[in-house]
């Protein structure tokens, strides 16, 4: 299959590549001639996706590991740096959602969240950096949310984590200025993906179930192109979606409006909002 090349002789890592964005970051990035190495919980999963990818003709290294055993992560920075001798690219794209009110969600929920969703990009970003910046090259893409920017009903530890990021990638962008290491925050709006399915719900459990905006979305696989591009471009933040970003310009122009807008039924009101600047006819009319 035909490449692009402008990511051949690089290697990039993606976490949380087994389903969704992940999988399709995989596919866009050996598109681009990239060496990958790819990293989700489940290898069986993994190597499912590296069986789709190798149709690309670039070399798939699998490294299957918890995100959440933070002990762990040293060590699997050490395994990805030795397959290749290096990492050019670290997208930190896994992440788990939550769907509960804060007074039904456990304390060991909200840090199973923090663990997967911020401390776990956070481990191996400081394990990767310092090889990183030894070269005076390199790249850091983070995959944030708009929930990143602000908060909505049920997803409390999910935004507090993707606004961790934000503050945390923010703040070393300006510390490593003019080091050659570049950073890179995504922000994702509604797309195509189970990523409700696999949400935990207060107590621990699984939610279940995809919600309707989630099926009718941004689709992944434009989706992940566009972060390709981004970070190709070496943008420092970027939004990637539908319609729905027009609330990141509300949030900017008024966000006592938009506070007030999202409080009640915040996924029906998006919905409406996008259908109203897609010009299409509401739901049921």
């Amino acid at each position: 299959m035909k490449q692009d090349g402008k990511l051949r002789g690089k290697v990039v890592w993606i976490t949380g590549a087994s389903s969704g964005i992940g999988e399709q970051l995989c596919h866009a990035c050996a598109r681009e001639g990239a060496d990958l190495i790819i990293s989700a919980r489940s290898k069986t999963k993994l190597a499912g996706v590296r069986e789709q990818v190798l149709v690309h003709g670039v070399r798939i290294a699998v490294l299957a590991f918890d995100l959440e055993k933070l002990d762990t992560l040293p060590n699997k920075v050490t395994e990805a740096l030795a397959i290749y001798g290096r990492v050019d690219v670290l997208i930190n794209n896994a992440g788990i959602a939550l769907k509960d009110w804060v007074t039904a969600t456990k304390l060991e929920v909200d840090r199973k969240v923090m663990d997967i969703n911020y401390f776990g990009p956070l481990c191996l970003t400081k394990g990767i950096l310092p090889h990183m910046l030894e070269r005076g090259s390199g790249q850091l893409v983070v995959i944030s949310s708009l929930s990143g920017k602000y908060g909505v009903p049920k997803i409390s530890s999910y935004a507090a984590s993707k606004h961790a990021l934000h503050g945390f990638y923010e703040t070393l962008r300006s510390e490593i200025v003019n080091s050659g290491v570049f950073i890179t925050i995504i922000i994702p709006g509604i797309i195509q993906t189970e990523i409700t399915a696999h949400a935990l719900t207060g107590d621990g459990g699984n939610f279940g179930k995809v919600d309707k905006t989630f099926q009718r979305a941004y689709p992944a696989d434009k989706a992940a192109r566009k972060i390709v591009r981004a970070f190709l471009a070496k943008q420092e933040e970027v939004f990637v979606g539908g319609t729905e970003g027009i609330t990141l310009l509300i949030n900017r122009i008024s966000p006592w409006f938009l506070r007030r807008f999202i409080r009640n039924h915040p996924i029906k009101r998006l919905r409406k909002l996008k259908e109203f600047f897609s010009f299409k006819k509401p739901s049921g009319a």
